[in-house]
């Protein structure tokens, strides 16, 4: 054998080879494009999902924030509409010398009015109150209506005469009304500073 036939042999042998790696490598190139391909496609399918529930997800949490915010601004007019109320319980001072006696037979005085504007209160804003708030304002409402009926007995025209004051009844409903205002008053202020609403 010479080196002319080993060289032909090596040649041939070589030749094979680098034909046979070429076929392995487009072999290797296609099976790989389309394991890739197909993963893109796996991918590019997750992705569009995962885009879809985060958009869905956007959008409940935008409704959520919308709702959130009106029932804030409900939940703070009905506050402001309450402490205005509550302002008008205790009447302004109109003499140097008035104790608290003073104020009982204001406040007595008004029970209707202050029993009928809390009703109009809670017709007008209920879905904008916390539970506790208007448990404490329905009491109050019931205090108010139970003490204009004795006060009714008391007086003529639901006015007492100057230098009369209301019997330790009325007085007892005064002061629980007047207790109940400044519970449900207390509580209004801690629900709108909370920021939560308690249904």
């Amino acid at each position: 054998m010479s080196w002319d036939d080993a060289l032909k042999i090596v040649g041939a042998l070589g030749g094979v080879g680098i034909v046979s790696a070429a076929i392995a490598a487009w072999i290797g190139n296609l099976v790989a494009s389309r394991v890739i391909e197909k993963q893109k496609a796996t991918l590019a399918e997750q992705l569009e999902t995962h885009k879809d529930l985060l958009l869905r997800e956007a959008d409940r949490n935008r409704l959520l924030l919308k709702r959130q915010e009106l029932m804030f601004e409900r939940e703070f007019d009905a506050s402001v509409a309450f402490l205005n109320l509550h302002n008008n319980v205790v009447p302004e001072s109109w003499a140097p010398d008035l104790d608290w006696s003073d104020a009982q037979v204001r406040i007595a005085e008004k029970l209707c009015t202050h029993e009928r504007d809390l009703k109009k209160l809670l017709d007008k804003h209920s879905v904008a109150l916390s539970k506790e708030a208007r448990k404490l304002i329905s009491s109050a409402k019931s205090t108010a209506n139970s003490g204009s009926f004795e006060v009714a007995q008391e007086t003529e025209e639901g006015d007492y005469a100057p230098g009369d004051y209301p019997s330790d009844i009325v007085c007892k409903i005064v002061d629980e009304f007047y207790e109940l205002m400044q519970q449900a008053e207390s509580q209004i202020r801690l629900d709108l500073k909370a920021g939560t609403f308690d249904t």
